[in-house]
């Protein structure tokens, strides 16, 4: 099976509508067993990596990259955990052109835009020719970036070479004139640039509630997954009795 198709069919086994975004944060979360995802900076020529064992899933996502990317790097690697035969490995990303990572290119496309959806957003939308702020207007709703939007639109032949090329520039001035919020396209601000989600952070807490940790191997565990926020939270509310 290919990955468009495997995109497809695990939307199904999600419970997502087809014509549906999604937060791919928490949906990979929820969905995929033994996961941990962290975001920190990379070199710029990495837009993550992945790791499993056949006790754990780890996902790293590159910070520096804007935030429509990160969505679309998260998908990609997922295909990478589900998919591939790469226990006990890390598999990072180069500007990798090889038959893998056009899979998992793919495989994100689909898994964030199906093209029934993109069907649905034109006809909900009255769409006969695209313009650049039904361009806009539609990777806002599915939180992908611009590149990924004209990459579909483009296969689809619903958009030409020159549109492609012209509506690929002034991302940000054009969708802040049409009042949407410009954080899709811009990378991670510095207070959000180290984080962390998934399994790791479950298991230390149940951990050091069961007393099987110190407070110090928490403290340490949860510093190194970039939780200090935890550490802090739990300061405060011992502050608070």
């Amino acid at each position: 099976m290919n990955s468009v198709a495997l995109a497809e069919m695990l939307r199904h086994e999600w419970g997502i509508e087809s014509f549906a975004s999604v937060n791919i944060r928490s949906l990979v979360y929820n969905n995929i067993k033994n996961l941990t995802v962290l975001w920190f900076p990379m070199k710029t020529n990495i837009s993550g990596c992945c790791s499993k064992t056949k006790e754990d899933k780890v996902i790293f996502i590159n910070t520096n990259h804007t935030i429509g990317r990160q969505n679309f790097t998260l998908a990609h690697e997922s295909y990478h955990l589900l998919y591939e035969d790469i226990e006990d490995f890390i598999v990072c990303g180069v500007n990798n052109n090889s038959q893998s990572e056009r899979n998992a290119d793919n495989f994100a496309s689909t898994l964030l835009m199906p093209d029934s959806a993109l069907y649905w957003f034109k006809n909900k939308n009255q769409i006969e020719e695209w313009s650049l702020e039904d361009v806009i207007k539609c990777e806002q709703y599915y939180q992908v970036s611009r590149f990924t939007m004209l990459v579909r639109l483009k296969k689809l032949n619903w958009i030409t070479q020159n549109q492609f090329d012209e509506f690929g520039i002034n991302i940000i001035r054009e969708a802040d004139r049409l009042g949407y919020d410009t954080s899709l396209y811009k990378e991670s601000p510095e207070n959000q640039k180290y984080s962390s989600i998934g399994e790791l952070i479950r298991l230390t807490e149940k951990a050091y509630d069961d007393e099987k940790i110190t407070g110090g191997k928490r403290r340490e565990i949860l510093l190194k997954s970039f939780r200090n926020d935890i550490l802090y939270n739990s300061n405060e509310v011992n502050n608070l009795e």
